[in-house]
């Protein structure tokens, strides 16, 4: 009679080791990302690397710049550039080259239009006045997407309408009255590219971010805060007393489901849809796929918001509304009878949250839509498309990251994240920057995210 008492209690030993181990993993999955041994390297280095090869990478674009590391504390560095001279006759030169070999930088070209009846068999309307203006911004915000293809076409403008003769002093009378600072700023903006292809090169990532010098206090403020933050999170989560005094958060995701005891059955000519571009967190999860499919999914379950959303990721006016279709029937275990679960594709649930500030970026207000892609009992993928328009940049690009979660049975399942920017009106002149921005910063979400659900 103590045999089945004994198997009970060693099985529940099993897993609750298991559990612990899968929750170290990803712990250090995160330490990888935010650790303080690589990333103050990784400055030290990078901030060596750019003030030595900023100056020769510029000179050929007719830029005579200085450099001075002010500020490095931590994975953060100030690299201070001055721009002492402009020889304009090269940098004209540079940025008509530049549309011709890399069209696809947005430096002012007119762009396909996919808004509705912009194709050549629509009827068209009588337009008012205001029709007219919007079509206008419209038009202007496709070809601009900011002030750094501003100044790019009125380069390649001047560079290819206006004898150089007129041109020189024009430009230079532009850049002492109001000019300045667009320019500077474009000028660094132009070399960032090669700044993020060479990181990329070395396999790391960076946030970037250019900033005026009566701004460069208020950043390095912005920046030790952070480095205090993180130290004090590090300081508890090596701390064994305070990792068992953080709350269980169990219950948020649910009770156990008797089926996720069960072996995985996936059909033979089973095959997840693809990932996308950058995968940035894959991991195998101590807890049942139809508990956690309810947890992420149901409309009465809090666990995303109350758990991940305002406990882990500190976002603020968490506004999270309802499906599309199947509102109370999404993310059960079993669906009711006569409710198809092929009928759960492709609904939507919209939601909004204020993103805290960082030293990069203030605090802005994002705007999230979930996408059911694949919905049955061995495979969950939602697609979720991310709008930032409060960011620099946000109205050019659209933030794409996917989660794609099969069952692996025996109250196991598997999570892959990955991540992926889409750029509707054409590459800015920043893109690189944001990719790497978009691909740290999902990282570090999904990583919180596998942690959060192994407590």
């Amino acid at each position: 009679e103590d045999q089945p008492d004994k198997e009970e209690i060693l099985d529940f030993q099993f897993e609750w080791i298991r559990a612990h181990t899968q929750k170290r993993v990803i712990q250090l999955a995160g330490m990888a990302l935010a650790s303080d041994f690589t990333p103050r390297k990784v400055a030290v280095q990078l901030s060596k690397d750019l003030y030595r090869l900023m100056e020769p990478q510029l000179k050929p674009r007719g830029v005579t710049i200085q450099t001075v590391i002010e500020y490095r504390e931590g994975q953060y560095f100030v690299l201070a550039v001055n721009i002492l001279g402009i020889d304009w006759i090269p940098l004209m030169k540079w940025v008509a080259e530049q549309h011709v070999t890399n069209p696809n930088v947005a430096l002012g070209q007119s762009r396909k239009d996919n808004s509705p009846g912009s194709s050549p068999g629509a009827k068209k309307k009588k337009k008012t006045m205001h029709d007219m203006v919007k079509t206008f911004l419209v038009e202007m915000r496709r070809r601009f997407p900011s002030r750094n293809e501003v100044v790019a076409y009125f380069l390649f403008f001047v560079y290819r309408r206006i004898h150089v003769f007129v041109a020189v002093p024009l430009l230079r009378i532009c850049y002492f009255i109001f000019l300045r600072y667009g320019v500077n700023k474009f000028i660094l903006n132009a070399v960032t590219d090669d700044i993020f292809r060479y990181v990329e090169k070395k396999g790391m990532e960076m946030q970037l971010g250019i900033k005026r010098n009566n701004d460069q206090a208020s950043f390095m403020l912005a920046a030790l805060r952070e480095i205090r933050s993180g130290d004090r999170k590090r300081i508890s989560e090596d701390g064994e007393e305070d990792e068992d005094a953080r709350p269980i958060i169990g219950p948020l995701m649910g009770p156990a489901v008797k089926d996720d005891n069960n072996e995985a059955r996936t059909p033979p000519d089973f095959s997840p849809p693809d990932v996308l571009e950058f995968i940035g967190f894959e991991t195998d999860l101590p807890v049942g796929f139809l508990r956690l499919r309810w947890a992420l999914l149901h409309t009465t379950s809090s666990f995303l918001k109350d758990a991940f959303y305002a406990d882990i990721m500190k976002y603020g006016n968490i506004d999270i509304g309802q499906w599309s279709a199947n509102e109370n029937e999404i993310g059960l275990p079993k669906p009711p009878d006569g409710i198809d679960e092929g009928s759960f594709l492709n609904a939507t649930l919209e939601y909004s949250y204020l993103m805290p500030k960082s030293a990069f970026v203030k605090a802005n207000t994002c705007y999230a839509t979930f996408e059911i892609i694949h919905y049955d009992n061995c495979c969950l993928v939602i697609k979720e498309k991310t709008l930032t328009p409060e960011v620099p940049y946000g109205n050019t690009f659209v933030a794409w990251t996917q989660y794609s979660i099969v069952n692996t049975g025996k109250n196991t399942c598997r999570m892959v994240c990955s991540v992926e920017a889409e750029f509707p009106n054409g590459q800015p002149m920043v893109a690189r920057q944001i990719k790497s921005g978009m691909r740290s910063g999902c990282a570090e979400k999904f990583v919180s995210l596998g942690e959060t659900i192994c407590r």
